[in-house]
Formats: structure tokens, sequence, C-alpha cells
């Protein structure tokens, strides 16, 4: 599944999408406000996928329970989404693709301007269908990770070459040389600067480098993450998406 490029329609609501579902109001409230501030385009999709147009997320109002977005561009269009039993909203966020439902939208005014409403989704839908996207560890702010050794009474750090929320690789020195692939770390600490530090556990899946005792301090060790909770997963996600956008501005 993971091989498959994503589409731009609504994916269906099927038991091999439960990984991909957040029920956390915290989560839910903190990607739609992403998708807002990045503004990204949204399309909605109503009348059983016969109707769709595209619009922008305005305003979240956690206290009130409700999403503001863009009304439809026609008359027949924004009446037509009110009548719907249904609607789907889809965007995509840094490769990211988001999905949610609404069962009622509603019209409503922002800035005097039309809009439409809905309330808060209790669910929510982040996919991302090919292979886990990994961003190179900023130069100027540094990655670490800090990993318990055997027989060492402080766990050792290690720089970290790249992140994904699959995983990440690790410029490993002297201290793995003689590890090798499914080895597993427990209690691992990762800081994300500006967004806090995680605990995770680490397994190590493949090796590059030297293959001399000598080149051990050149070593990349590809290590996945092993059973993240959702929250971790957030976390490391906004880390990523908020490193890229920094990429691009300077490009």
């Amino acid at each position: 599944m993971n091989d498959q490029p994503t589409h731009p329609g609504p994916e269906p609501e099927t038991p091999e999408y439960e990984q991909y579902l957040t029920y956390s109001r915290r989560e839910i409230i903190e990607v739609i406000q992403e998708v807002i501030d990045s503004q990204a385009l949204v399309t909605v999709y109503f009348s059983q996928g016969d109707d769709h147009f595209v619009t922008n997320l305005l305003q979240i109002n956690p206290e009130f329970e409700e999403l503001i977005f863009d009304a439809a561009p026609e008359a027949a269009l924004a009446e037509r989404l009110l009548q719907s039993r249904r609607a789907t909203f889809v965007a995509f966020l840094d490769q990211i693709k988001i999905q949610f439902h609404a069962l009622r939208v509603e019209a409503t005014t922002r800035e005097g301007r039309p809009a439409a409403r809905i309330r808060l989704p209790d669910s929510l839908l982040r996919l991302q269908r090919r292979n886990y996207f990994r961003v190179a560890a900023p130069k100027a702010t540094p990655l670490q990770c800090e990993i318990p050794l055997p027989g060492r009474a402080a766990p050792a750090r290690f720089a970290i070459g790249d992140l994904s929320v699959g995983g990440l690789a690790v410029i490993a020195g002297p201290q793995l040389a003689d590890l090798a692939a499914g080895t597993v770390f427990h209690n691992c600490s990762i800081e994300l600067p500006g967004h806090g530090s995680i605990a995770v556990s680490l397994e190590i899946r493949n090796l590059q480098g030297g293959a001399q005792p000598m080149d051990a301090a050149r070593m990349r060790y590809g290590c996945q993450f092993l059973n993240l909770s959702g929250p971790t997963v957030s976390l490391i996600q906004r880390y990523i998406n908020q490193l890229q956008r920094t990429q691009r501005a300077l490009v």
C-alpha cells in the first residue's frame, strides 16, 4: 500500500485506513490549523461525489466546535452543499493527504463575505501512501539522538542524518561498531528544536559505510521507530512540516 501514489479524490472508509485516523481532538485542531496557516487548497466533495469545488479553510473556533471555510463560488452549488447530507474535505499538506467529513453544512458570513461552517470532525485521516518522506537534518540546528547503550552509565549521543515519521538515520561513532541490524534500543531521546523532546524505541534496520572497524565513525545506521504513539507521530510530522517550509523559504 505504501508504494502507491495518493490520488486527489476522497479515500473510502475501509478498515485498512483505520491506522491513519486520529480521534484526538487536540491533534485534529492542530492539523486543521496547519491547513489554515499554510493556505492549502481544500476540495469539498458532496452530493454523493457528483459535486465538488475548491475552497480555503478560514478559521477554526474550538470553543464553538466549528470550522469556517469559503462558500462555494456559485449560488446553486452552495445551495446543493447546504442540502447535502454529507461533505468530505480533502487537502494536501506537505505531501500528506488530509481528509475529514461533515454531516451538515450551514451558511454563515465572515468579514462581510459569504462563508460556510461545519462542526469540528470527530476523526481525521492523515495518509502518506508513498514510503515515509525523509528530510535531512538542518545544519544550523543539528538534531541529536541519545541512545542508552549496554555498559554505559549515561546515554550515548549521536548526530541524526535524516528524519521521517517512520524512523531516522544515526551517524555513528565507534560505540555502535559491533551492533547489527535487528538491534533494538528503548528509551531513546530526541530533542526537536521548538517542539520539545520525544522518547522513542529504535530498531537498527540497515547499515551503510565502510566494512572495516576503522570506518565506524562514518557508519550510517538506518533506524525504524517502534510503536510510536499518535501524539509523537504528530509532533514529528509538525517538526518536519516546519522544517520543509523553512527550507523552501531559503530557496
